[in-house]
């Protein structure tokens, strides 16, 4: 390794000493000749390895050295370190945090441990909804009800000759598209529906067919879904949202449903016989239901309780009760309608990708001095060299003028690391601020994430002694042929106001590809999971106020009516069998008895 003791070689043909730049360590020379960057030494383990090993050539010329030693054990040590603090928060936060939201919502196109570039695109026709989440979403819609209350709404793709009847052979040669469509067997479903009915043979008159397996009247999957829709609403928690949406204003108010009743009380009862643990809906629907409701309660996390007060609809009586919302929904729907916060996190992450800025800097600069920094002096030129150098200049400070092959291949191989590494910090980095919904939290991580950073400057400082710094900052800063245009070098200012206005770009775009791809989306989703309601959210729609009044004040009836109706065929169609072939068509209106009308209603469980 070849030292000079001053001047040109270090800092240019003016002989001043190069300024040091306060974080990155870098400057550049605005000289309209020939642009160079310095590089000074910093406080930290990279710039003590780059600046260490010389001085100890100079020393001890290829021996291996204590100082050598240190140097190479603090540089795979900081490494060693910021890989296992940077896979334990991916492992344990970043990881974990993805998972979550795929619970909620299912990326397609998977790819590095199930994570995707679009999580949230658009299910196409050729795949199948993969399952193992609460919501699907289909044409900008959520939906997020269990499989099975999914098939309740959407009558029209079971009965798919549209005669009124959901005949088992219809469902069996439906299967493969439902299944694959809603992650639910079909048949399985018929069959409950079935069961269910079936159960309730006290209550209302069942249908031969209907009794063999075979075939649902429409009749009969309306008697059922009333009670299943229900099911969709997951908690007793949320009997008092139903009441405050008016789900139940119309059996309150018309006395046309006895399964509600006519009361606040009773209609609270009903919901909760459905709901609870080990109610109706538990012990009648498939175990998917069962599933669905366990990891719903968990995505939602916690639950939060606001006091309502419900006004009778009718009698005017009022009662106080709690309406839930959860934690889970809350945080995203702040991220999302909070203008504060997205400008707070916007801050957070610019600032912690600030840093990621200074450090690319500084190894673009080291991958700079790998490239250009002159090669060492053969002894003979060194000799001739030092030769040259005015008796004074020998009292000067240390300038490192050519390093070695060898100490050009190590850098090398350690800026591509940092390079590596700094991808890594910045992407975990990144995902791990992204996630957050919270204004401590968001800070409290962002301050860890630096701390991760700040390896390399903590350990240089806290355990180099201070001798050996001071023998590492007081060599002269090196200087190299800056990269880039020439137009931008001879115009510090304006590289920086570019440098400025794309970093800025950069962290905006962040913040909305991540609104856009995965805050927005998973808000929607979770507002539909957590609470059935929401704009994009398909049970809200489906299963609106409009619908429950429409279903309660007037389905119902027609109902009990059109059950009347099918019995009475039924009767007449047993008569004709047994040998009244010429029986009159009005023989098919007999009327049924008198109970079977007061007896029958959708809500009534023996």
């Amino acid at each position: 390794m070849f030292f000079v003791n001053r001047h040109a070689a270090a800092t240019g043909s003016q002989g001043r000493r190069s300024p040091r730049s306060p974080r990155d360590g870098t400057s550049e020379s605005s000289d309209a000749e020939a642009h160079v960057v310095t590089i000074p030494p910093t406080e930290n383990v990279y710039s003590y390895f780059m600046y260490a090993i010389p001085l100890e050539d100079k020393k001890h010329s290829g021996q291996l050295t204590w100082s050598k030693v240190l140097a190479y054990t603090l540089v795979f040590g900081s490494l060693f370190l910021q890989g296992v603090l940077l896979y334990a928060i991916f492992d344990n936060v970043v990881f974990k945090d993805a998972k979550w939201r795929r619970s909620i919502l299912n990326p397609k196109g998977e790819t590095f441990m199930g994570s995707s570039l679009n999580p949230y695109a658009e299910e196409t026709d050729d795949q199948c909804n993969p399952g193992g989440s609460l919501c699907m979403k289909s044409n900008g819609t959520y939906a997020c009800a269990p499989p099975s209350v999914q098939l309740t709404g959407r009558w029209e793709e079971l009965d798919t000759d549209g005669d009124g009847i959901w005949t088992r052979k219809e469902v069996e040669a439906a299967q493969e598209g439902l299944q694959c469509k809603y992650v639910v067997n079909p048949v399985e479903v018929f069959d409950v529906f079935v069961k269910f009915l079936v159960s309730r043979e006290k209550l209302i008159w069942i249908h031969p067919d209907l009794r063999a397996g075979k075939a649902i009247h429409k009749a009969y999957f309306t008697y059922a879904s009333g009670d299943i829709i229900m099911c969709g609403y997951r908690t007793t928690d949320m009997c008092s949202n139903l009441l405050q949406r008016g789900v139940f204003d119309a059996p309150l108010k018309y006395k046309t449903a006895p399964r509600v009743g006519e009361t606040i009380d009773s209609a609270l009862s009903y919901c909760h016989a459905l709901l609870e643990q080990g109610g109706v809906c538990e012990r009648t629907l498939p175990s998917t239901y069962s599933v669905w409701k366990k990891s719903s309660e968990e995505q939602c996390k916690d639950p939060d309780y606001d006091k309502f007060v419900f006004t009778h609809p009718l009698s005017g009586r009022t009662k106080s009760m709690l309406v839930v919302d959860y934690d889970a929904r809350k945080d995203y729907s702040r991220a999302t309608a909070s203008s504060l916060f997205l400008v707070y996190k916007t801050i957070i992450i610019g600032i912690y990708l600030l840093a990621m800025l200074g450090e690319f800097k500084e190894i673009a600069m080291s991958a700079q001095w790998v490239v250009s920094f002159p090669r060492e002096r053969r002894p003979q030129e060194a000799a001739e060299g030092a030769a040259e150098q005015p008796p004074a200049a020998k009292e000067e400070a240390t300038a490192i003028t050519g390093i070695s092959t060898w100490h050009r291949v190590n850098m090398g191989i350690l800026v591509a690391a940092r390079l590596v590494m700094l991808v890594v910090l910045t992407w975990v980095g990144v995902m791990f601020l992204l996630k957050d919904t919270d204004y401590i939290d968001l800070l409290l991580n962002s301050l860890g994430m630096i701390v991760v950073v700040e390896v390399i400057e903590n350990i240089y400082v806290f355990l180099v002694s201070p001798e050996l710094r001071s023998e590492c900052e007081a060599v002269e800063p090196m200087q190299v042929p800056a990269w880039g245009s020439s137009y931008l070098n001879s115009r510090p200012a304006l590289r920086d106001l570019v440098l400025f206005v794309l970093f800025l770009l950069a962290v905006v775009s962040v913040m909305c590809v991540n609104d856009a791809v995965i805050v927005r989306p998973l808000s929607k989703a979770l507002e539909c999971a957590c609470l059935s309601q929401g704009d994009s959210c398909f049970e809200a729609s489906r299963f609106s106020y409009d619908f429950w009044e429409q279903y309660w004040r007037h389905d119902v009836p027609a109902v009990f009516t059109e059950l009347d109706r099918l019995k009475a065929q039924q009767a007449a169609d047993e008569l004709r069998s047994e040998g009244g072939a010429d029986l009159p068509e009005s023989a098919t209106l007999v009327a049924a008895p008198p109970a079977l009308t007061e007896a029958y209603d959708l809500g009534k469980v023996p």
